[in-house]
């Protein structure tokens, strides 16, 4: 996962391992959370969608999640 963030004064590129972010632990987590709110999401229906967004990483590399663009030039940009 990369993070860019782009003005007219700096730029900024944070290269974020996906499995340190999207991982069992994680999974568990958000489960646990969506509970609470009431939303009935089992950890193993979550991690077959952690494997599943895995697998897509390594078939399409660089994939663009989010890309924003502000009206003063600001960039911001989330790739998988």
């Amino acid at each position: 996962m990369r993070i860019v963030v782009k003005d007219k004064d700096s730029h900024i590129n944070l290269p974020i391992p996906t499995r340190l972010v999207v991982n069992g632990l994680t999974a568990g987590v958000l489960c646990r959370v969506l509970e609470k709110q009431g939303i009935s999401v089992t950890r193993k229906q979550l991690m077959v969608f952690v494997h599943e967004l895995h697998r897509f990483r390594r078939r399409h590399p660089k994939w663009t999640l989010v890309e924003v663009v502000g009206h003063e030039g600001e960039q911001v940009k989330i790739q998988l």
